[in-house]
């Protein structure tokens, strides 16, 4: 995925050019653009997130019939969480300070902010991946491997959320 910051920020209009000149305006808009960019990659990831709880429920729906049925309590579970997520990730905060805040946030907290969620796309992989496992144990008829590929993706999905809230000590070390 191509850097955002990059993106958005050689789209300026020609009043952001003029507006710029004043002292500590153009400093500040740059930082909208890291956060606009910011908030941009994290939905981004929430869609990343989305398409594969909409896998995982077409894998539960296989699971229905069959030796699947087992592990369809644990396979829900895991996608309520993946659903929690989601909705986490829409809403988390964006690192924001207005131009007049006392508290300043820089443009290396930004950054950071912006690697930790461009980061959070390898989270994405690993949920694919167990999904990948679970699909792949189905066709094949192997019931003795389900259990351990849901406990798999249960695992994927509770890692990407306690990585997801690292995003908080990021944010407490901007001020917040």
């Amino acid at each position: 995925m191509e850097d955002l910051r990059n993106s958005l920020s050689g789209r300026r209009s020609g009043l952001d050019l003029l507006l710029s000149k004043i002292p500590g305006y153009g400093g500040y808009r740059d930082k909208e653009l890291r956060r606009e960019a910011d908030q941009k990659l994290r939905l981004y990831l929430a869609d990343q997130f989305s398409q594969q709880l909409r896998r995982a429920e077409e894998v539960s729906q296989q699971m229905l019939t069959g030796p699947g049925l087992s592990q369809l309590a644990e396979m829900g579970q895991a996608n309520t969480r993946l659903q929690t997520l989601i909705d986490r990730v829409k809403t988390a905060s964006q690192g924001y300070t207005g131009f007049f805040d006392a508290v300043k946030i820089g443009d290396e907290e930004l950054d950071r902010l912006y690697e930790f969620d461009e980061n959070m796309l390898h989270t994405v992989d690993d949920i694919a991946a167990a999904l990948e496992a679970l699909q792949a144990a189905l066709d094949a008829g192997e019931t003795d491997k389900l259990a351990p590929v849901v406990r798999r993706y249960a695992r994927a999905i509770s890692d990407a959320a306690t990585t997801f809230d690292r995003r908080k000590e990021i944010l407490a070390g901007l001020g917040y």
